[in-house]
């Protein structure tokens, strides 16, 4: 097919590609609903009458928003500001837990945090009893728990099930926080997409669209659902310091054939 300026359709956004100076950071395969609205500022030149001679369009703006179909934590890491924090073990994190143990079972509660555990008595509706403190042993009214986190609940009467919260040092997962004080950072955001020529329909191409200067917003909402979607978006700054001050570039080469 010979290379031609057109219309085109788009199937959807294969990948979306996040980098900063360390490289990437983030890969998304969930965008939908992608939109990209680009605005100036006008300002009229009038006659004496109030006439239009020429509007002047000057400080270009571009939006780019977007829904992730899935929950993706380097995105709310990204809105949030800071980077993900990665355990690991030599640089264990605190994270909370929270289990249910039945009367007369036992759990392990793995480098658990001293001071942290608490224990309740649990209802079936869910309603909690008094706490259980700490004993040498399981009784009625306390709870045994070893060093190496072998846990007992209590032998109350009427109390089927316990509730245990603690602290415990995890060596293998990551924490991703929204900090008051911090907000994103300016990355550079490639955005592959899918299309075809409306005249060619059964040649699928890949087509990118880079944003040289990107700012994820700190504007962010997320459902915490089954069905839960995520609501990405940000701006596109200037690329300052290059001679054609871009804000984003649109590239579509013929041999970018997907049918492959």
């Amino acid at each position: 097919m010979a290379f031609k300026l057109g219309d085109i359709v788009i199937d959807r956004i294969q990948f979306g590609v996040l980098e900063n100076s360390k490289g990437i950071f983030s890969v998304l395969t969930q965008l939908s609903e992608a939109t990209i609205t680009t605005s100036a500022e006008a300002v009229d030149a009038v006659d004496a009458r109030g006439n239009l001679v020429k509007r002047f369009y000057r400080a270009k703006t571009c939006e780019f928003t977007a829904t992730n179909a899935m929950n993706n934590l380097s995105l709310i890491a990204a809105a949030g500001g800071s980077d993900p924090e990665i355990a690991t073990e030599e640089a264990k994190i605190a994270m909370p837990k929270i289990i249910e143990v039945a009367k007369g079972g036992t759990a392990t509660l793995t480098d658990f945090v001293d001071g942290t555990v608490y224990v309740y008595g649990m209802s079936g509706a869910g309603t909690l009893g008094d706490p259980y403190e700490k004993g040498d042993a399981a009784t009625v009214d306390k709870y045994a728990l070893t060093e190496g986190g072998e846990f007992t609940p209590p032998t109350a009467e009427g109390v089927d099930r316990y509730l245990v919260k603690y602290v415990r040092n995890v060596a293998n997962g990551v924490v991703v926080r929204n900090i008051a004080d911090k907000f994103p950072g300016n990355c550079q955001m490639t955005l592959k997409v899918l299309a075809v020529d409306p005249c060619a329909p059964d040649e699928l191409r890949a087509g990118y669209i880079e944003f040289k200067s990107f700012e994820p917003s700190s504007d962010m909402e997320f459902s915490l659902s089954t069905e839960g979607t995520l609501n990405f978006s940000g701006s596109a700054a200037v690329d300052y310091c290059s001679p054609m001050k871009e804000l984003y570039a649109f590239y579509w080469a013929e041999d970018d054939d997907e049918a492959a």
